[in-house]
């Protein structure tokens, strides 16, 4: 038994037809719907899925640490609303976390080929992150897979979690494997320049987050 939490924000365009697919590969799932202002909860509610509501946007971390909080499974998969990472690939996800505590994509294993706007931000924060934890090679893939009670401590704002989890399972020496998986771009909404600005601030505080797990850890 397992259960998938869905942190998503703004998703009206792509929840619809995430969650079409995300119910044959899993029964319990519970969406997190982060204070969205389009139909994203309306939408999700038309599915069989239980539906959480933050009255106001909280970031993704947020929408993830109540996810948890609301499961009662042993086993968690994660997976971000916006359809770009295919719920096909669950059923593996949970099967390689019985060798593990925490299982997590990698789109370069699977040659994914990333938006310019992403790439470099995504190149440093890995190299970053790689100095200490090498077995991870894309560490703010949106997939994973992880024992909920080796991660009742999570912290974060924003995008944060996706490396306080890292940093944490690190620390306490848990098994970490990766799996590749593709990623669809084609379905990215066009950025206007105050998107470009709110991702780069976005990037910048999780380049910081790595700099800071990196000078305490030594």
């Amino acid at each position: 038994m397992f259960t998938v939490v869905v942190p998503a924000y703004n998703e009206e365009e792509n929840i619809g037809n995430f969650l079409k697919e995300l119910v044959k590969e899993a029964k319990d799932i519970i969406v997190v719907d982060d204070g969205s202002t389009d139909s994203t909860y309306s939408i999700a509610k038309k599915f069989k899925v239980r539906v959480i509501r933050h009255k106001r946007n909280m970031g993704k971390s947020q929408a993830i640490i109540t996810g948890l909080k609301t499961a009662r499974s042993k086993a968690v998969v994660l997976i971000d609303g916006d359809n770009q990472l295919s719920p096909r690939y669950i059923p593996a996800f949970v099967k390689e976390l019985e060798k593990c505590d925490l299982v997590i994509g990698n789109r370069f294993l699977a040659g994914a080929k990333f938006p310019f706007s992403r790439l470099i931000a995504n190149l440093l924060i890995i190299k970053l992150v790689s100095l200490k934890i090498p077995e991870v090679g894309d560490p703010l893939n949106g997939l994973r897979a992880l024992r909920r009670s080796k991660f009742k401590d999570l912290e974060g704002d924003g995008f944060g979690v996706d490396l306080d989890m890292l940093f944490k399972a690190k620390k306490k020496n848990l098994r970490i494997r990766q799996l590749p998986v593709a990623a669809d771009y084609s379905i990215q909404k066009e950025m206007s320049l105050s998107d470009y600005i709110k991702k780069t601030f976005r990037y910048g505080q999780i380049l910081l987050q790595a700099i800071e797990f990196l000078l305490a850890s030594g």
